[in-house]
């Protein structure tokens, strides 16, 4: 995933919100649909952002044909239930400039917003994120993050969870 380059303009984009969105779910619907076609996660009349940011990355990891739009209140915490996902790479952006870095330097495939902000401005992170393409740069780094998720994953030993206790 870390290596692929290229944009994420034509990619089926994979849309979870919690229930902040509901009175302007159509206009961001709009709003991403310029770039893709979008599948909104609906989980329940009253979509909590854990839940939407669980069914949102399982459908994106390892999957480079897909790219993950996620909003909540603030755009932290549903960021920092998309990074608990192996193969995510989720970025909370406030500006286009972050969003254009998130995806040239980090290849982030999960854009994470904030309802704080007006539709206007997350317009504009998303067709940032969605259309600036990832260059190759820092791969030594990703491949650090890569190795980071790989061995958090492993089984618990009881030297490990010796190690986890200090």
């Amino acid at each position: 995933m870390i290596s692929q380059l290229g944009s994420h303009e034509g990619k089926k984009i994979i849309f979870g919100f919690d229930h902040h969105l509901a009175p302007k779910l159509e206009a961001y619907l709009a709003v991403l649909g310029h770039h893709g076609p979008v599948v909104p996660t609906v989980h329940s009349e009253t979509p909590h952002y854990l839940s939407s940011a669980e069914l949102v990355c399982e459908r994106v990891r390892g999957r480079s044909d897909l790219v993950g739009v996620l909003i909540c209140s603030t755009g932290i915490g549903i960021s920092i239930a998309a990074n608990k996902f192996s193969g995510i790479y989720a970025a909370r952006c406030l500006t286009a400039d972050d969003a254009e870095l998130c995806r040239t330097i980090n290849n982030a495939n999960v854009l994470c917003l904030s309802m704080r902000a007006t539709l206007a401005v997350n317009a504009q992170i998303i067709d940032s994120f969605m259309t600036t393409p990832y260059e190759g740069r820092k791969l030594d780094q990703l491949s650090r993050i890569t190795r980071f998720e790989q061995e958090l994953e492993l089984p618990q030993t009881p030297a490990r969870a010796r190690f986890k206790s200090v």
